[in-house]
């Protein structure tokens, strides 16, 4: 089988950060967060995955290469960024070749459904497309949809099916997950920019289209903004969030248990160490940290649930709570208490947020 990653987004909601560093490549756990998707779709079969590019794209394409983790991989480069829809509609041929289904999946959303039990269904209802989707309390800020008992989609968003339901409906949120057909492919416009989920999906639905929809209650996660990142990252270390990989990744020591003793200073675990890392005299790190490669805590300085980007640095004396500093960037408070901000080169900063 084959699969699209969308993986051409700005990142507008991480600020700076998303500009310095390619949504995609943002390292969850230490491994960058489109590997999750390649290792998800490896662990079912899949050999081949379309990669659509835009904003950073060089720097993704350098990193991933033409295969990673056990994928082929074609690019689709967009010189004016498509959309949701209208990325896929660009890699029709490839998508549609095999006349079979393909999976479509968010470089930035780790999501633990079971996609095998979602090609099942989508097969077995012959749907046009299938949705995987949760149950969530923000389930008003993402859109409501409806489904039926025979795991038929009734609503999207505003947009209903004609009509009669089967059985109750039972509301939930879209995770950006889905199996499609390849005659899906040819309900969206060619060479435009369009939205599947404004202007696709309900007109499907108001068509009476067959759409499909699966129920999942395993870990997802939007990690689009720089609070849900860092909560993605400690959500790792507990547990919540169990990658379909061995991890830690090479390199990283996950430390659990006690606080013990590293170098001049101290971890509070659990935490995440990179190799090469300083810790000097009376630094503390932990708990629910991820220091990476080449990083340093000064004397006496802290970081607890926060993450510290490879050849980053806190100051002695500064201590960070619920933090991201940058590749190279210097974190220094004079001594002082700073919370839930973003700090990168050229000491800028900006406040941690979920918009």
């Amino acid at each position: 089988m084959r699969a699209f990653v969308m993986a051409a987004g700005y990142g507008k909601r991480l600020g700076a950060l998303g500009e310095e560093i390619p949504k995609p490549l943002l390292p969850l756990g230490g491994v960058p967060l489109i590997c999750f998707a390649l290792e998800k779709l490896a662990s079912i079969g899949v050999k081949e995955a379309a990669v659509n590019l835009h904003h950073g794209a060089e720097k993704i394409r350098s990193a991933m290469d033409d295969y990673a983790h056990g994928v082929h991989i074609q690019y689709f480069q967009e010189p004016e960024i498509l959309g949701t829809a209208g990325g896929l509609k660009n890699a029709e041929a490839f998508l549609s070749e095999k006349d079979e289904p393909f999976f479509v999946i968010n470089a930035d959303a780790p999501c633990g459904a079971d996609l095998k039990a979602a090609l099942a269904h989508h097969q077995k209802g012959d749907f046009l497309a299938t949705l995987i989707l949760r149950r969530s309390p923000e389930a008003q800020k993402y859109g409501v949809l409806e489904f039926d008992e025979a795991g038929r989609l009734r609503k999207y968003l505003n947009a209903s099916a004609p009509g009669m339901p089967q059985g109750a409906l039972h509301q939930a949120m879209f995770t950006g997950l889905s199996i499609m057909s390849p005659g899906m492919l040819s309900h969206i416009p060619a060479g435009v920019a369009s939205d599947i989920s404004t202007q696709i999906y309900p007109w499907l639905m108001e068509n009476d289209a067959r759409i499909g929809a699966v129920l999942s209650d395993s870990y997802w996660m939007d990690v689009g903004t720089p609070s849900r990142y860092l909560q993605a990252n400690m959500d790792v270390m507990s547990g919540s969030l169990a990658p379909d990989f061995f991890w830690p990744p090479k390199g990283f020591l996950l430390i659990e248990g006690p606080s013990i003793k590293w170098g001049e200073g101290n971890i509070q675990p659990p935490v995440l160490i990179g190799p090469d890392v300083v810790i000097k005299k009376d630094a503390k790190a932990g708990p629910f940290t991820t220091i990476m490669a080449g990083a340093t805590l000064g004397n006496n300085a802290e970081a607890r649930e926060s993450i510290v980007f490879p050849g980053g640095m806190i100051d002695e004396n500064s201590i960070l709570e619920r933090c991201i500093v940058g590749p190279d960037a210097l974190a220094s408070f004079c001594g002082g208490t700073v919370k839930e901000m973003v700090i990168l080169r050229n000491r800028e900063q900006a406040k941690l947020c979920d918009s």
